[in-house]
């Protein structure tokens, strides 16, 4: 197995978890043409393209840079593929955002609309994956994933770990938004299990070739809901403060997993509520090796 690493960080799955001593780290940005077409100059079986900007509001303050990694990366990738290895497949990780502000709950057969620097970014990468995969007959794949959550999430401008971070650390908990965004969650065991076997699937049937499919708990719950729950979890008893400085950001998202329920018999093996307590208790223990912060913001 390989890791394309761009920066070295101290909090990172690799190290935290000892992946570092189980895997090949190969240095370099996955945006870069000449880095991507030394990886290929081994076999390949599937590469799992995760690489992108996670943070909305440096989306929002740096479009060029979201946007244009993201299709350059994505890019370099699906070329190695169609000239190089046209049997290595790849599952490109777009998101549920990427279907921009639309009626819910988003289905693949919906069209993309995005908005948002970042919705652009994914809807990109989403867009060129599946062109790859139809027009050249490549096993190459695409995610629409609801959001993330779990342990080893170190984006603490994401809802879950910076409100788990700011409980736990006796801190106030503040949204950006005014707390009525409504979003879906899928766990991050749950996310890798969709990877894998989108992966393996589209090796063994050229029909899923360029195609994108949705995952999901199929939750529909306000953001303040998510943080109650939280708190409850946390055993704290505080009110969050409503910030309210969320910017062009979708109010309603949820995703329709039938697709992916259908055509590949997925269902996650978690459920959403006992995940929340797994992810509560994986952060309880890391934050109590860890110096406290002064501040937190979910």
């Amino acid at each position: 197995m390989i890791a394309l690493v761009r920066h070295d960080h101290p909090e990172s799955q690799l190290a935290l978890a000892g992946f570092d001593r189980r895997v090949t780290i190969v240095r370099g940005d996955v945006s870069d043409s000449a880095v991507v077409t030394q990886l290929f100059d081994r076999p390949l079986h599937a590469i799992f393209h995760i690489a992108a900007n996670s943070d909305v509001e440096r989306a929002w303050r740096e479009p060029e840079a979201s946007i244009s990694e993201a299709m350059r990366s994505t890019l370099a990738l699906a070329e190695q593929i169609r000239t190089r290895q046209p049997r290595c497949a790849m599952v490109v990780s777009s998101s549920d955002k990427a279907y921009g502000p639309q009626a819910i709950p988003y289905r693949e057969d919906s069209n993309l609309a995005p908005r948002h620097p970042y919705e652009v970014a994914k809807a990109c990468q989403d867009q060129i994956a599946r062109s790859y995969g139809k027009v050249y007959d490549l096993p190459i794949t695409v995610t629409r994933c609801a959001n993330y959550f779990g342990g080893f999430d170190f984006n603490w401008h994401r809802i879950i770990p910076g409100t788990i971070r700011s409980l736990l650390r006796g801190e106030d908990v503040v949204l950006r938004s005014d707390g009525k965004f409504t979003r879906d969650f899928l766990y991050i065991e749950d996310a890798v299990d969709c990877q894998l076997l989108l992966a393996e699937r589209s090796l063994a049937d050229a029909s899923l070739h360029g195609e994108a499919f949705n995952f999901s708990h199929e939750v529909d719950i306000e953001v303040i809901d998510i943080v109650r729950r939280l708190i409850s979890i946390a055993g704290r008893k505080i009110e969050p403060i409503i910030g309210n400085t969320a910017k062009a950001e979708i109010r309603f998202m949820r995703v329709s997993s039938e697709k992916a329920i259908k055509i590949l018999n997925w269902r996650p093996r978690h459920d959403f509520d006992r995940a929340l307590v797994e992810t509560v208790t994986w952060y309880r223990d890391y934050l109590e090796t860890q110096p406290k912060a002064t501040t937190g913001t979910a």
